[in-house]
């Protein structure tokens, strides 16, 4: 009777456990993001590039059960190939190096969430300083990595990952962070984000490589620093992150730093920027200003406008303006203009690091996003770039204009 009885109830429990775990895929959630992108530059003592992608990503997520869940991402970009010419394709589209098309599985995680904490482990996006999924393209970085937050603290986000490979973003293989270095060093974070009732808000992170670099990053937001009677303010930001080589300097001597100034003057529909960089002697690692060569992350100046993201070369000063229009919440058109002053005595150096040197630039862009309903967003940029050749002596062969169009359609669902 006794057996009768424990084999009953372990049936029972069998059958109970295969019923939770039918609910849990049963109840999950599927979502993607359906992408064209089309891109046309011309360009003056260069190939003229266009490229014409679909895409997207579609994504999977399960039902919790007692804090535990999961997810996957399937990552597709495929150029028409009649309508894609894209030459130095490593650093300026959204395919492999080989052009062939993107079809792989971006993320596939599980997760832990419980009291205040959030723990996931496998493949997934990440939003650090130096690593982030730089979704800009097609398709975004993605990473291999535990990563942690936790809310306990009131007003406080804690957040910390160790990081063991990366997929660039124009790229369908996962490698170590420091391939090109010719080395297999994981990437460790520690980060913390303070955002009080008030329109404050501060981070501090630190990303540690070893045998390459330390990068402590802090940036302070005040969203309200001033307000007038008639509804206007003016709000402002600070970046500061100094980067310094450790142990065998797998990637050279590195020591630089950058230091960004943003200030928004915002009455009604309009709103007018200011923004400032300035980078020491080196480029910045770790940033897109790398592109796939420790490129983990977007270019994170507040000066990012640029076609070719400058701005984090050694040596450089940026500076420059937005204003911005949003009639209602379905449209936004903003006009940008970018000064960048290059240094020749910097950049001739090899020990400054920069990846992509340039004489002296203006660029002027004009960018607007239609979103009528959340399934459905256009966004349409026109850009001009001047290169002034009589600004170096070093870089002439790289002083040319170039104009580009770039249209990405997204479905949402």
């Amino acid at each position: 009777m006794f057996k009768r009885s424990l084999l009953l109830s372990l049936l029972l429990s069998l059958s109970s456990s295969a019923q939770e775990l039918e609910d849990i895929f049963k109840e999950g959630k599927v979502s993607g993001q359906l992408r064209a992108f089309w891109y046309d530059g011309d360009r003056e003592l260069r190939t003229d590039r266009t490229a014409f992608t679909l895409g997207g990503i579609l994504s999977y997520k399960t039902a919790p059960y007692e804090g535990f869940s999961g997810g996957v991402s399937f990552f597709s970009s495929n150029g028409v190939s009649a309508l894609t010419q894209m030459p130095e394709s490593g650093q300026t589209h959204n395919l492999n190096l080989d052009g062939s098309s993107i079809n792989t599985l971006g993320e596939a995680y599980l997760q832990y969430s419980a009291h205040d904490t959030l723990i996931r482990y496998g493949r997934q996006r990440l939003d650090f300083p130096l690593a982030n999924d730089y979704y800009n393209r097609m398709l975004p970085n993605s990473f291999e990595a535990l990563n942690i937050e936790n809310r306990s603290l009131s007003h406080t986000t804690l957040k910390a990952a160790y990081i063991t490979g990366w997929k660039y973003k124009a790229s369908d293989t996962f490698v170590s962070p420091t391939y090109s270095l010719g080395v297999d060093r994981n990437i460790a974070v520690l980060g913390a984000i303070y955002s009080p009732a008030s329109p404050w808000k501060i981070e501090l992170y630190d990303t540690y490589v070893r045998d390459v670099m330390n990068a402590p990053y802090l940036q302070v937001i005040d969203n309200e620093m001033w307000k007038s009677s008639e509804g206007t303010t003016l709000s402002g930001a600070l970046q500061y992150l100094n980067e310094h080589s450790v142990g065998a300097n797998a990637a050279g001597e590195v020591n630089t730093y950058l230091l960004g100034l943003r200030g928004t003057l915002t009455q009604g529909k309009w709103s007018l920027s200011a923004l400032y960089t300035l980078i020491g002697d080196q480029s910045l690692l770790g940033s897109g200003g790398r592109y796939e060569k420790m490129g983990w992350g977007a270019f994170i100046t507040y000066t990012d406008l640029q076609i070719d993201g400058e701005s984090e070369n050694a040596g450089a000063e940026a500076y420059g303006s937005v204003l911005t229009y949003r009639p209602d919440s379905t449209f936004e058109i903003s006009a940008k203009y970018m000064r960048i002053d290059q240094s020749d005595a910097i950049q001739s150096n090899p020990a400054s690091l920069t990846q992509n040197p340039r004489p002296d630039s203006d660029e002027v862009n004009i960018d607007a996003t239609y979103q009528p309903r959340k399934e459905f967003r256009l966004r349409t940029r026109f850009a001009l770039i001047d290169y002034d050749s009589s600004s170096t002596s070093l870089y002439q062969s790289k002083a040319y204009d170039e104009t580009n169009v770039r249209i990405i359609a997204d479905y949402l669902f």
